[in-house]
């Protein structure tokens, strides 16, 4: 859900289905079952355990967007790109501040619990979160070579939609670490930078 508020952001309240389902696409890696950290990072472009710098990202955006003409590819490859960069600022800001604070035994479980309850926050705060789960089914995706293929972003678009829309899966809790005002301020700053780092 944040990337989607941050697809929203950038389209000015009116996202493309396509920018709504390549926001997702770097995760569509998961469809092939348990993988490893380093087959995830290949997606993300990570290179020794580091995401990728803000330049590298821009290189490759150019790389991929000037590959298709049709609107459809290129709002597809700002949606991966930007998915790639706001987890680059999120691990260098929210995930960095929670680290901070976090003291107890169990930090993937609690950033795992406290993520999900964003998700089922921002599905309720955002005036089109139906609407946007309802346009991303409508996108035919692409390939991103050697990345992902089609078929896989399909299945994990598929597969993110009817999570969200099962209220079993909200954790029920108040998160301490990610606070809605907090996340909010995540993405209102994200979609700023993504627009002047992206505009040229």
């Amino acid at each position: 859900m944040v990337h989607f508020a941050i697809s929203e952001g950038l389209f000015n309240q009116a996202p493309t289905s396509n920018l709504l389902l390549g926001s997702i696409a770097p995760d569509a890696i998961h469809v092939r079952g348990q993988i490893t950290r380093e087959e995830k990072g290949v997606t993300h472009f990570v290179h020794n355990g580091r995401l990728p710098t803000k330049e590298l990202i821009l290189k490759k955006y150019q790389e991929y967007w000037l590959k298709r003409q049709d609107p459809e590819w290129k709002d597809f490859v700002l949606g991966y790109f930007s998915h790639i960069y706001t987890d680059l600022r999120w691990t260098e800001t929210a995930y960095a501040d929670f680290e901070k604070e976090y003291t107890g035994n169990e930090i993937r479980e609690i950033y795992n619990q406290e993520v999900s309850q964003i998700e089922f926050e921002l599905l309720r705060s955002m005036r089109n979160a139906d609407k946007l789960l309802m346009l991303i089914q409508k996108a035919d995706g692409f390939t991103i070579s050697p990345l992902v293929t089609q078929l896989e972003v399909i299945q994990y678009r598929d597969i993110k939609v009817n999570w969200l829309r099962d209220q079993n899966h909200e954790p029920q809790i108040s998160p301490v670490y990610f606070k809605p005002a907090k996340i909010e301020n995540f993405i209102h700053v994200t979609v700023k930078e993504l627009k002047e780092q992206f505009n040229e």
